[in-house]
């Protein structure tokens, strides 16, 4: 099983904590929605891979 990273759960709990705020009833973003919360562009999101539906924990995964 792999190793957990370091600041995963901080960023996982500051992510969700700015859905909540963002968008309240979803827990599915899209590519624009996911951008707005972390405060990029979706074309910087795309650099990294992410495209289509992605949720808190995948966003968490990839900026912790």
């Amino acid at each position: 099983m792999a190793k957990e990273k370091e600041l995963y759960r901080d960023t996982l709990e500051r992510i969700r904590e700015r859905a909540d705020e963002f968008f309240p009833n979803k827990l599915l973003y899209n590519q624009k929605e996911a951008a707005q919360l972390m405060g990029c562009s979706p074309a910087y999101l795309r650099g990294y891979g992410i495209t289509g539906l992605i949720t808190c924990e995948q966003l968490a995964k990839v900026f912790s």
